[in-house]
């Protein structure tokens, strides 16, 4: 994901990474070499968010309105009766077998459900660009694609709609 799309997302949920509020993550400000020996040099384990979301641009409205739905669930005045505060962070956030991985720790049922609908979800989004038309996945490397970014991408070839439409 660009790192714009990325640092707004840290910017607006930053709750969700306090875990890692002392530690160095991504952020394309300086070259991806200097950034990741940055990473590794540290003292502290190196997570997985460190690197960035490891997906494309395509998802962001995507866990923008997962990340919103989980804030506005953990948020105490939202779920009567419950007042206790429900542990929540986010580990990994990536692209594999052409869908959404999304790794957190904490949570409850209801957080559960709501990332599987969005790693779901995600196989029916170009992985792109966000659109929802003619989308299909890459054999081989597995990418979800709309027909336009296939053939921008060069993989037409190994791209087939996908038929539960």
């Amino acid at each position: 994901m660009k790192t714009e799309l990325q640092n707004k997302l840290l910017k607006k949920y930053p709750q969700f990474f306090a875990h890692v509020e002392n530690l160095k993550i991504y952020t394309g400000e300086k070259s991806m070499h200097e950034e990741v020996t940055e990473l590794l040099n540290q003292k502290e384990i190196v997570l997985p968010i460190q690197f960035g979301f490891e997906c494309g641009n395509g998802w962001y409205m995507l866990l923008d309105e997962l990340m919103s739905c989980i804030e506005w669930h953990l948020n105490p005045k939202h779920s009567y009766p419950r007042k206790e505060r429900i542990p929540f962070g986010i580990d990994q956030i990536k692209e594999k077998f052409s869908t959404l991985r999304f790794y957190y720790h904490g949570g409850d049922d209801e957080i559960a459900g709501m990332v599987s609908l969005a790693e779901s979800l995600s196989g029916k989004i170009c992985e792109n660009c966000g659109t929802t038309i003619n989308v299909g996945c890459t054999s081989g490397w597995l990418t979800t694609l709309c027909e336009s970014c296939a053939l921008k991408q060069r993989v037409i070839g190994r791209w087939k709609k996908n038929l539960e439409e």
